[in-house]
């Protein structure tokens, strides 16, 4: 991934991976470079991790993918469900697009709706989408149709496509900066419907290409942005660790169904040896950091250490979805899949409370942490 971090993974992302489809037929596929020729058609959906994945042959269900640069040419006959730095789809989905990077570009169709969060969101003149978009930017650019409503967020917003219905977007502005965002709908721009818009600058438009209303918001209060950013915060943190667990997953399945089979045991030894595995790593940083030449060992032993902690959370919260789906389900076939984003929604959220969300962290990691060391301990 890129240093400057895939922006704006806001949105109703828990609507993103919330309840993915789970069917019978599927494939996973993970490595450094993951691709599906043209004359290869893939039954069910597909759950792909990689470097670079390279979509060219169809897909009959969904695709669920993480990756640095994903490529879609195909026709995907569910959803499109991907987080990476950059982006292209230039083939035909059938169901909707809800994707998080750095730079998306869309030449193809969709033909439900699409949501895009990311520093570059483009759709050329030849990108439809058939119901609504929405889309969270820095420079963010229709150039295409949209047979229903374009709401969201950006700093900059290009309208020189077609929007069958409404436009309602918040350009973003900084009051305590001179640079503010625009809103521009061009000469070769419609909107069917109402243009409206919450922003510092006047949009640039004209007037005979908007047949509803044109209504111009000021930004809100600062506590009301301090509330957005708090919600918005949250659903980021939701969607990093969906993320990693789907990379988890990927990679060692077994080892995660294992591992939280065994947290299902000795809960009390796993929780009081993971706080000692919680605390033990930074001070042995600590005092590595003072002898001066163990610097660069206590830097990768506390950068191993913060890593620790987060995957933790994402592995307890694996544990409760298994644990949960199990007591509803107990004659069906575990999907790992949707347990994993059940648990990890619900205590992302747990966690997020006060006093209780901090403890119940904190108890989570090192029941993980524990679980570990005894597992290995024992091997």
């Amino acid at each position: 991934m890129s240093k400057k971090k895939i922006l704006a993974m806001v949105f109703a992302l828990t609507a993103i991976i919330l309840m993915p489809s789970v069917t019978r037929a599927f494939s996973v596929k993970s490595g450094s470079s993951v691709f599906n020729p043209s004359d290869q058609i893939i039954e069910g959906n597909l759950y792909a991790a990689g470097s670079t994945i390279t979509i060219e042959g169809q897909v009959t269900g969904d695709v669920i993918c993480a990756a640095q640069t994903v490529n879609i040419s195909a026709k995907v006959d569910g959803d499109v469900i991907c987080a990476a730095q950059t982006i292209n789809i230039s083939g035909e989905v059938l169901g909707n697009v809800r994707v998080a990077a750095n730079f998306i570009n869309l030449s193809g169709t969709v033909g439900r709706n699409m949501n895009a969060f990311g520093s570059s969101v483009i759709l050329s003149d030849q990108a439809k989408v058939g119901w609504d978009l929405l889309l969270a930017g820095v420079q963010t650019e229709m150039r295409g149709k949209i047979d229903g409503n374009l709401h969201g967020s950006a700093k900059n917003l290009l309208v020189a496509g077609h929007v069958g219905k409404n436009v309602d977007v918040r350009i973003d502005t900084n009051l305590d900066k001179k640079d503010q965002g625009t809103l521009e709908i061009t000469a070769t721009g419609s909107v069917a419907g109402d243009v409206i818009y919450t922003g510092i600058n006047e949009a640039k438009l004209v007037k005979e290409k908007v047949s509803g209303r044109i209504i111009h918001n000021l930004p809100e209060s600062s506590t009301n942005k301090m509330f957005l950013a708090f919600m918005w915060g949250r659903i980021y943190a939701i969607f990093s660790a969906l993320l990693v667990g789907l990379v988890l997953l990927s990679l060692w399945r077994k080892k995660i169904i294992t591992l939280t089979d065994k947290m299902q045991t000795r809960i009390g030894a796993n929780i009081g040896y993971g706080a000692i595995m919680m605390f033990a790593p930074p001070i042995a940083a600590l005092i590595l950091c003072f002898t001066f030449i163990g610097i660069p060992l206590g830097l990768i032993v506390t950068a191993l250490w913060l890593m620790a902690i987060f995957v933790g959370r994402v592995v307890f919260g694996i544990m409760v979805g298994r644990f949960i789906l199990k007591k509803m389900a107990a004659k069906q076939t575990p999907k790992l899949l949707l347990e994993m984003t059940i648990g990890v929604v619900l205590c992302s959220v747990v966690f997020s409370l006060p006093i209780l969300g901090p403890l119940g962290a904190m108890v989570g990691t090192w029941w993980v942490l524990g679980a570990i060391w005894l597992h290995y301990q024992k091997k």
